[in-house]
This record gives structure tokens, C-alpha cells and sequence, in this order.
């Protein structure tokens, strides 16, 4: 809870982490290496290329702050759907190793026991997750890459929350409009 009884959720980068996950790629790096040069069935899939990715990938999702940054411009881009809810974040106890969100208590996607029992519409639920889908790729061309049931929760009155901006997608102008033809 904040001082003026907000409640939130905070997260809090495990401290070591970077330094293991640095570790860890250095030696998924040399396997690639390796990979590439010992294995030529493997080249085509090029490994390097692969854990090059993955590591720029790992390193922005330890970056909070970053991933804040990401939640604040989904929900703007979010924002002519008022069924689509994104946490607000609290600049103020935010930083690159902690996150402080409003805390949205929702119903996770496997639930359906539950959000029957709070007569949510289902058949809704999946056109308004469809449409907030669609716009974030199409329209938008930045799209919430990790919409696991554990970051999409339902709540009252039909509504949809994203949750854990950690991963994002990025869709360019040129490949939305090949999507869409």
C-alpha cells in the first residue's frame, strides 16, 4: 500500500540477477559459436543470430523501468477502449530494479468457473480481447508479446486487464499493411 492506502503490486528485481543472466549468455553464445562452426546442419538457423536476440530480449525485461515505459504506451494506445485496462504506474517508487503498478484484482483466463459465476459474457470477453489484439498489431504496431492467462485478467462489467510489460512486440508500418493485405 501506498501512504494514501493505494494498493499496488511491486516488483522487485532478484539482486544477482544480471550477473547470472549475463553469465548465462556468454555461454549460450559460445555453444552458438560452436553450433555454427562444428555443426553446418545447424547454420541455416543461425545460432549466433538467435542468442543475439535472446539477449537483448532478457536484457530489457530487467529493466522495470522499461517495462513501465511499455505499459504507458499500450494503455495511450489503448485508450479509446474503455474496456481495456492497463496499471497505472507510480513514477515516484519506480525505478530500472523496482515496479510499482496499481494492483488490479481480476479473474485469470483458465477461470472460467469463476467468471460465469460473476456472469461475465464470455462471447464478449473474446471480441473485446480480439479487438484490443488487433489494434495493438494493425493500428498500433506494438502489441503486448506475453498475453499468458497469468496477464490477462477479467474484471466487472466486461472489462480486460494487461498486466507485466516485460516483453513487447513491434510490428513496422511496411509489415502491418503486407498483414492486412
Amino acid at each position: 500500500q501506498l501512504l494514501d492506502g493505494t494498493e499496488v503490486i511491486v516488483k522487485i528485481r532478484r539482486p544477482g540477477i544480471v550477473d547470472t543472466v549475463d553469465t548465462d549468455l556468454r555461454l549460450l553464445a559460445r555453444l552458438a559459436n560452436v553450433a555454427e562452426a562444428e555443426l553446418p546442419a545447424l547454420r541455416p538457423y543461425r545460432p549466433r543470430q538467435l542468442v543475439r536476440e535472446l539477449a537483448g530480449s532478457l536484457r530489457r525485461e530487467l529493466d522495470l523501468a522499461g517495462e513501465c515505459r511499455n505499459a504507458e504506451r499500450i494503455a495511450a494506445n489503448l485508450a479509446e477502449l474503455p474496456w481495456m485496462v492497463v496499471p497505472t504506474v507510480y513514477w515516484d517508487h519506480t525505478s530500472e530494479r523496482v515496479n510499482v503498478q496499481a494492483f488490479v484484482d481480476g479473474i485469470p483466463g483458465p477461470s472460467l468457473t469463476r467468471l460465469d459465476a460473476l456472469g461475465l459474457n464470455r462471447q464478449l470477453l473474446a471480441r473485446r480481447g480480439t479487438r484490443a489484439m488487433l489494434k495493438m498489431i494493425l493500428e498500433d504496431g506494438m502489441f503486448h508479446a506475453d498475453p499468458h492467462p497469468g496477464n490477462v485478467l477479467y474484471l466487472e462489467g466486461n472489462r480486460i486487464a494487461l498486466i507485466d510489460f516485460g516483453m513487447i512486440g513491434r510490428v513496422t508500418p511496411r509489415r502491418r499493411d503486407e498483414l492486412l493485405q
